[in-house]
């Protein structure tokens, strides 16, 4: 079973009295308890909260939420001033309302994966990239997705043997399958289930392509991108090259797209 998650950092609730809570917060097993406990006896609802760990600082962690305050029982100020007596924030800022019912996570810049900055790049901006280039270029346009998912491969494979040696894998199939895999879902690309993997050839199949979802009705597989992307990532971990094409596809009305890899 795989569950949709909303990154957006936004909140649209017309009607609604809102305002953000950023900060660093104490890595301790009673500090959410704390700011739950105080948010819930001021009946204060939490329309949603994001944590994330800080680089170099094994005791903290990064909270922003979203509250809502239109049948609390406090104002934001005085909650603000509850909030610091806790004593669970190293320090804390609001984020007001952009416009009445609308909030955005205003103080987070830039945002980062890992220590790697990162964007958030929805499907309307994403889908007009991949289509664009196909159609102002065409068949070079192709080529063009290729050697960037190619070139986006290797970058990605250096990132996850870094991860692989932290945690002790030496093995590049067991690099791909537990880390490059992993982290290919992580970032939203689609789903990968690896059938075979040897240095010689393999077979992955890829579910819920984000490239090729946009490729609908196609009467031929339609991946370039990702296509580049795992002879890249296979490249870089194996150091060897490969040839990889696609023969199933999801633009063509097949329930995932194959890719046959084979060495050169």
């Amino acid at each position: 079973m795989y569950y949709t998650f909303d990154v957006g950092r936004f909140l649209v609730r017309p009607g609604r009295t809102l305002f953000g809570l950023f900060g660093r917060m104490k890595l301790d097993v009673s500090s959410l308890p704390i700011l739950f406990s105080l948010l819930k006896d001021h009946n204060v609802m939490v329309d949603q909260i994001l944590s994330s760990s800080v680089e170099g600082c094994e005791d903290e962690l990064t909270v922003l939420a979203f509250l809502d305050l239109t049948d609390a029982n406090i104002d934001m100020e005085k909650l603000l001033e509850e909030i610091g007596k806790t004593k669970i924030f190293k320090f804390f800022e609001p984020i007001k309302p952009v416009n009445d019912g609308f909030i955005v996570d205003t103080l987070s810049s830039p945002i980062v994966a890992g220590k790697n900055r990162a964007i958030i790049f929805r499907d309307l901006g994403y889908r007009q990239l991949l289509t664009e280039i196909r159609k102002l270029f065409g068949t070079g346009g192709e080529a063009l997705l290729y050697h960037v998912g190619f070139n986006m491969g290797l970058g990605f494979a250096k990132l996850h043997r870094d991860v692989a040696d932290k945690i002790g894998i030496k093995d590049p199939a067991k690099i791909y399958q537990q880390v490059s895999c992993v982290m290919f879902q992580w970032a939203g690309f689609g789903r990968k289930e690896v059938l075979e993997l040897s240095t010689k050839q393999a077979i992955i199949h890829v579910y819920d392509s984000f490239e090729c979802e946009n490729g609908r009705p196609s009467v031929r597989p339609y991946s370039q991108l990702i296509r580049g992307l795992i002879a890249g990532t296979l490249a870089e971990l194996f150091n060897g090259a490969f040839n990889v094409t696609e023969d199933l596809c999801i633009a063509k009305g097949d329930t995932f797209c194959r890719f046959k890899v084979i060495s050169r």
